[in-house]
Parts: C-alpha cells; structure tokens; sequence
C-alpha cells in the first residue's frame, strides 16, 4: 500500500528565496551589469544635454559677429547650428556615459570584491569600504586642493555609509541575514 502526500498550491507557490541575502535583490554579475548600464544611460542623457547647450552657446558665441540679415541666412545659420549641437552633444553623451558607467562599475565592483574577501559577508562596512576608496582614487587622479580633498573623502565616504545601511535595511525586511542585526536582536530574545 502506498502513501499519498496531499500538497496544496499555497504550499508549492512558497518557494525559497535564493537571492535574499543578495545586495538589491540580485546576483552580483546581474547587480553590476544593470547599475552599469543604469550609469551609462543616465550620463548618457546628462553629457548629451550638457553638450548641447554648451555647443550652443559656443556656436552663437563664434558667430556673433556676423548674424545673418535674411530668412533664407537665418534657415541656414539654425541648421548648421542644430547640427553643431548634435554633434557636441553626442561626443559629450557618450564621454559621460564612458565615465559614469566606469565609476559606478568600479564601485558596485569593489564592493562585490569586499563582500567575497570577507566571506560573502554582505553589510555596510565593504560599501563604506569601497566608496572610501573609489573616493580616494578620484581626489588623487584630479588633485585637488587638501580642503577639497578632505570635504570630497567625507562626502563619498558618508554617501557610501548610507547606501550601505540602505542596502541593509532592504536585506532585513526581505528577512535576510545581517550579522550586526542578529547580535542586536539575540540579546531581546533570550
């Protein structure tokens, strides 16, 4: 005689969540892949607007001196000015786009390295960790003034600390583990 195991449809939609622990609710190639594109997209559309509103006023700057006096002068002056403007503004885009994307890809990187050098230990401290460091890389490429340099440190490194309590303050609610949450609340429960 054999056993029958009655299973219901709640019980086989509760599925386990593989990717609660996980930083932004995926795997890290998946993570930096998409804030990498996210960057490259959204520097993409600053450069190109940035680019054309300064190739704008460089081009009305440059020609000044010799506005042209009939219709058909000013159709070919705006023409040329448009396709000033496209230009400038897609070689700025995509510069941008190169160099947001960059950053935010060493970052989400280095703080993926810190997360697999402690052990899969995913918390605030390698987020802090890596924009502290990325944050140091870019005031000593730039050299910037010792004021500067401190203010931008503390900027980068205080934005890296709330990206990271962010990050886990999401894992929590997606009851995920947090080391310093566990020995916080072990005491409560005891």
């Amino acid at each position: 005689m054999s056993d029958t195991i009655q299973i219901s449809v709640q019980e086989t939609e509760n599925k386990i969540d593989l990717r609660k622990n996980e930083r932004f609710h995926m795997y890290p190639k998946d993570r930096i892949y998409a804030l990498t594109i996210t960057g490259a997209v959204i520097g993409g559309g600053v450069g190109f607007y940035d680019g054309i509103k300064l190739a704008s006023l460089r081009y009305l700057i440059e020609n000044g001196h010799r506005l042209p006096k009939t219709v058909g002068g000013w159709y070919f002056y705006h023409k040329k000015k448009n396709y000033v403007m496209l230009v400038s503004g897609v070689k700025a885009g995509l510069y941008q786009s190169l160099k947001y994307s960059s950053l935010i890809g060493c970052f989400f990187g280095l703080e993926y390295g810190f997360d697999y050098i402690r052990n899969n230990t995913v918390d605030f401290i390698n987020t802090t960790c890596a924009a502290s460091i990325l944050t140091s890389v870019y005031v000593a490429t730039h050299q910037l003034s010792p004021r500067q340099s401190r203010k931008l440190i503390f900027k980068g490194t205080a934005i890296g600390l709330g990206l990271g309590l962010i990050q886990d303050f999401l894992i929590s609610q997606r009851n995920g583990r947090i080391w310093y949450l566990e020995k916080l609340t072990k005491p409560l429960q005891a």
